[in-house]
């Protein structure tokens, strides 16, 4: 089994987390939770006070958090979620991934002026509608997080990531993670997302939504992507350079949802990420 620096979550907390925002038909429409499970929750480090933050101070906590954990940390969380399941620590690669080539920005209205978000980030400009921490957490522990892109939940899974500590991936993790690379290398030329999740099923302990984060992941790292758009391990694609696919019914996250078989991987960014795994061209 796979080590770990901070204890296993406390389960009466983590029923408490996910019993607020998730019940058998899906997401709750009115999030409810009593103040004593709350307190309980929150003393167990995975419920939060709500944040009250703007663009250029989620922007700060996001370089900040970036900053404050290794590369290496994050691999070996990410590694160690493979056969443990542990999806909390599977999320925070793709905020790395995302955040790698961050950089600091202020808030400015996009040129559009309809729109009211950032064109670097996609950020709404607002402090005065607090950002609930908890059901970032909820969405970590859950799928392996939702918004990898957003400088809020860089800053706060990765500050969660360094609380976390270190991570001991063992042999059969890295093996796991050969074949996902293996299957993704071996897929047919017209191969989409949806096939190679589906391809993953019997790879590793998983249900479709967290193969599909697995996979949202890969493409964040610059594994999985369509060559000539930008990636985030070489720039960082400014909001309005994140193409929507034109298949409507295509929900997958930029970059990988431009993914192909024909493409394969970047085995570049395997051996940035994942050294010794990459293939050399012959």
């Amino acid at each position: 089994m796979s080590a770990m620096n901070r204890p296993t979550p406390d389960k009466r907390a983590l029923k408490i987390l996910f019993s607020t925002y998730w019940s058998s038909s899906g997401w709750k429409t009115n999030p409810d939770i009593s103040a004593d499970d709350f307190a309980y929750a929150k003393s167990a480090g995975l419920m939060f006070d709500s944040e009250h933050l703007s663009h250029d101070e989620a922007v700060a906590w996001a370089l900040k958090s970036r900053n404050s954990v290794s590369k290496e940390l994050v691999i070996d969380q990410f590694l160690t979620s493979l056969s443990s399941r542990r999806l909390d620590l599977r999320s925070a690669l793709g905020s790395f991934a995302c955040g790698l080539n961050f950089f600091r920005h202020t808030w400015r209205e996009a040129d559009n002026p309809t729109r009211f978000f950032c064109p670097i980030c996609n950020m709404h400009q607002r402090s005065d509608v607090p950002d609930d921490l908890s059901i970032l957490n909820f969405e970590r522990f859950k799928w392996g997080g939702v918004r990898h892109t957003e400088p809020i939940y860089i800053g706060f899974d990765l500050a969660e990531a360094k609380r976390n500590g270190f991570a001991s991936p063992t042999a059969e993790d890295r093996e796991v993670l050969d074949q996902i690379l293996e299957t993704a290398r071996s897929l047919p030329s017209a191969a989409k997302p949806g096939d190679l999740e589906k391809e993953l099923a019997s790879l590793l302990p998983s249900n479709t939504p967290e193969r599909r984060t697995l996979i949202g992941i890969l493409g964040y790292c610059g594994i999985l992507t369509e060559p000539s758009r930008p990636n985030f391990l070489e720039t960082y694609p400014r909001a309005f350079e994140r193409q929507e696919s034109p298949i409507w019914k295509n929900d997958w996250p930029y970059p990988v949802r431009w993914w192909r078989g024909a493409f394969g991987i970047d085995e570049r960014a395997v051996g940035f990420w994942f050294p010794g795994l990459q293939k050399s061209k012959s």
